[in-house]
């Protein structure tokens, strides 16, 4: 895995370690499991005339054949692709900015904060506390009311503790071991505790202040990749400028080709995908809003978008020629580059739809099997890209 793609997912698992955090205090406390519904959002795109109703049903693949190529059509034939040569791979030009590299500090020591013990120290609400407790119900310790003498770190006044611990914890001191009670609701989600009083014995063991950003904190929490600030820094900066670089390359190979000319069957067609994209935009609302409050939110499409007939017209062509043009410099790069699409990409592709199931023949059924082999192909020129065109050291 390349350092940067270890970056991003570095950045993901520290931002869930903080989520997971404040979600296992509550678990623990509770003694109960949360559930988390993922929803997947899909967007989707088609085509229609709005005084045909049998063109406004979704058709992602409208104007592909079965290898996810544009029908009939040559790219290479309407496309003058970018001159890959004449782009600046100098590094440096994509380092961070110095607010940028200040923020990014910032949010490292944030994420870092060390535990300070010295006793005595009276917490305060926003404080963030390192806890230990014991809880029972009837003189018995229940499920999942314990941390083990492991402690949690909770942040007072955030949500992290049921409702009714914050209040009763603030104002103790570092080191300071008491015992509170919590009385429960009815409704309150485990059934052990539902309708009881709790009674804990908490022990607050230290603060969590913010680290200064040192060598000593690089190499605490960093240890294993980098040994002071300026290796750590000089990482941060290369990662970030193959980010920013993979992205201007991708923007790039796409604005500076040129179409000689477009295929007008498929642009055609395009215009029809941004037509009953907007349509089922539309379609949509309305339907959330008479669901809610009982009527439409927009008379149609156009006073959805805000235009006249003559300015969306306007704005379909412009949309469509863009749409067009990045499908066509793809295709220009796969076939120029002789690339091919695996089952392995695809798979990867179908992940990426963020379905409740990864399932092909799920993707296949929403999308159809030629929009998902398009959007290989683009994902094979964006990685042979990124593969092979790469930032001078």
């Amino acid at each position: 895995m390349s350092q940067k793609k270890r970056l991003i997912e570095q950045k993901k698992k520290k931002e869930a370690l903080k989520k997971a955090q404040r979600r296992q205090t509550m678990i623990r406390i509770a003694g109960i499991a949360v559930a988390i519904a993922v929803v997947g959002i899909i967007v989707g795109a088609l085509v229609f005339d709005f005084n045909k109703s049998a063109e406004k049903d979704l058709n992602y693949s409208i104007g592909l054949d079965d290898n996810g190529l544009i029908k009939n059509v040559k790219a290479s034939k309407h496309v003058k692709l970018a001159d890959l040569d004449a782009i600046n791979k100098n590094a440096k030009d994509y380092y961070p900015s110095a607010d940028e590299e200040e923020s990014y500090i910032n949010a490292i020591v944030d994420s870092y904060p060390e535990l300070f013990t010295n006793k005595g120290v009276e917490v305060k609400e926003e404080d963030i506390v390192s806890l230990d407790f014991v809880g029972k119900v009837d003189g018995k310790e229940y499920e999942g009311g314990s941390t083990n003498g492991n402690g949690t770190r909770v942040t007072l006044g955030a949500g992290d503790l049921p409702d009714g611990f914050d209040e009763q914890i603030i104002g103790h001191k570092t080191g300071e071991t008491f015992e509170i009670s919590v009385d429960y609701p009815e409704e309150f989600g485990n059934e052990e505790l539902a309708g009881k009083t709790a009674d804990y014995e908490i022990t607050i063991n230290g603060i969590y202040l913010p680290a200064e950003f040192n060598d000593d904190f690089v190499k605490r929490n960093f240890g294993s990749n980098v040994e002071n600030c300026e290796e750590f820094l000089e990482e941060y900066r290369r990662n970030y400028a193959e980010t920013a670089f993979d992205n201007y390359l991708k923007e790039y190979v796409v604005q500076e080709s040129e179409i000689k000319s477009y295929p007008a069957s498929y642009l055609s067609k395009v215009k029809k995908f941004m037509k009953a994209k907007d349509y089922k935009q539309y379609e949509t609302t309305n339907a959330t809003y008479q669901n809610l409050y009982g009527f439409n939110a927009y008379d149609d499409v156009y006073t959805m978008r805000g235009m006249s007939k003559s300015e969306y017209r306007q704005y379909i062509r412009e949309a469509a020629g863009t749409e067009a043009k990045k499908n066509l410099v793809m295709q220009a790069l796969y076939e120029q580059y002789g690339l091919n699409i695996t089952d392995e990409k695809v798979e990867e592709v179908t992940a990426s739809f963020g379905l409740s199931s990864d399932s092909q023949s799920d993707v296949v059924d929403r999308f159809g099997e030629n929009y998902l082999k398009q959007q290989t192909v683009i994902k094979v020129v964006n990685d042979y890209l990124a593969e092979n065109f790469n930032l001078d050291d």
